[in-house]
């Protein structure tokens, strides 16, 4: 048989095994956007046509190459993610194929180039499984800035070194010691990808006691209210006899004008001795009063809009990190108004229910100017950037991992944030005022 048609023929038999090998290290990772696998075969074979198209192309080493990191990072998107550590990762991976391709030492007849086909898939192969068993696969959290240029730059310059050493005089010489490089620039890879996956798993850890601690508190808040509340209708119900005969001896004497203004005080007693937001949920009335009560306590009122029935089953965690970060930073921006400025410091909550979707709308006043990022995402003016700035990052990633919508506007002194929640279901056994 002809060479170079067998050549071709073991090429195109060994394709297959790459977007095998991409899928598998991806869902190290991320989750797949669809859940239909007849997408995923349709997303892969036109991979595989691109692939085809540019092996048999007459452009330059270079551009194949970029052509084919840009195949891969346009895979990436297909998944879920941040797209930082997506697109990273993706840059990876096209270091792994060119490396491991450079590390097989047997390219040097047509046996050699064969064999190296195969060899270097296997080698990929190995280091996918490595990964998928020692990477946490949380692909949460955010990184700083620097670690994202390392996790970026690694692979690149591997690539960048790679391609200048390929010419150097030492390795033209001693051809049999080049191998050595891309196994070096392999192992720092694989070190540093571990490293960083290391790193977005401790502040998603880090996270996520942050988030239980709040609702711990949104817990005992909800604790001491009921508690209070409790403790006051016992005394209620221990004097309710002797303020029944007081009443009577008050009307017997003429006195009906005061006993009249005392049942009207006593008719509002459950009122005013309520809690400062009552809805029928407990999560989001305990989150509330709670916030509440630091409003009051830096001089800024709640005005609060809520039309939603009791007994909405609720992710607590969700609802946490949305509503707990965004009466946060409401609470943060109002506070920073200056009281004999004549602005009204105040934050309006707005939360209806409708056709099973939980509408949520909060309103606050600002001062200063707000600044964006180069995704339009809003950036922290303090200097702690590693502690602040992210809590609307959590809302927005919380809401659309939920499945719902995120919108914020700003204009005028005004912030505001929208979202919806979508299939929030309501417990049927909790009773409804007026059912």
């Amino acid at each position: 048989m002809n060479p170079v048609l067998l050549d071709e023929i073991i090429y195109l038999a060994a394709l297959p095994l790459l977007p095998a090998l991409l899928h598998l290290y991806f869902k190290c990772f991320f989750r797949f956007r669809s859940q239909s696998r007849l997408r995923l075969v349709m997303l892969y074979l036109l991979y595989m046509t691109a692939q085809v198209l540019l092996h048999y192309s007459s452009l330059p080493g270079p551009i194949l190459l970029a052509g084919n990191v840009g195949l891969i990072l346009g895979l990436s998107l297909f998944y879920q993610g941040t797209l930082t550590w997506r697109l990273c990762t993706a840059c990876f991976i096209s270091a792994v194929i060119v490396l491991s391709d450079a590390a097989i030492p047997m390219r040097y007849t047509d046996t050699g180039y064969r064999l190296s086909l195969l060899l270097s898939k296997l080698l990929m192969l190995m280091l996918v499984l490595l990964l998928r068993r020692f990477v946490k696969g949380e692909a949460r959290g955010q990184l700083t800035g620097w670690l994202w240029s390392v996790l970026f730059l690694c692979p690149v310059m591997s690539i960048a070194v790679l391609l200048e050493l390929s010419g150097h005089l030492f390795f033209q010489r001693y051809p049999q010691l080049f191998p050595v490089v891309p196994v070096l620039l392999l192992a720092i890879n694989l070190l540093v990808l571990l490293l960083m996956d290391r790193a977005m798993s401790a502040q998603a850890e880090r996270s996520q006691r942050l988030l239980l601690e709040q609702q711990n508190s949104y817990y005992v808040n909800q604790y001491h209210r009921n508690k209070e509340f409790q403790e006051e209708a016992l005394r209620f119900r221990h004097d309710f006899n002797h303020i029944l005969l007081g009443l009577r001896a008050r009307i017997l004497s003429g006195e009906e004008p005061a006993s009249r203004a005392e049942l009207d005080a006593l008719l509002g007693w459950s009122k005013t001795s309520g809690a400062y937001c009552d809805t029928g949920n407990p999560l989001i009335d305990s989150i509330l009063d709670y916030k509440q009560r630091e409003a009051a306590a830096a001089g800024i009122a709640m005005r609060l809009e809520l039309k939603i029935p009791p007994g909405l089953v609720l992710d607590t965690a969700v609802i946490s990190v949305i509503l707990g970060n965004a009466l946060d930073n409401a609470l943060e921006a109002a506070s920073q108004l200056s009281k004999e400025g004549g602005s009204e410091r105040y934050i309006a909550v707005h939360m209806h229910y409708l056709n099973d979707s939980l509408f949520i709308r909060v309103q606050n006043p600002y001062s200063g100017t707000i600044r964006q990022g180069p995704r339009g995402e809003l950036l922290t003016t303090k200097d702690d950037k590693r502690n602040h700035g992210i809590g609307l990052q959590n809302i927005r990633q919380t809401t659309l991992r939920a499945g719902g919508l995120f919108n914020l506007f700003y204009s005028g002194g005004l912030f505001e944030l929208e979202l919806v929640l979508f299939e929030i279901d309501r417990d049927c056994g909790v009773f409804l005022p007026g059912g």
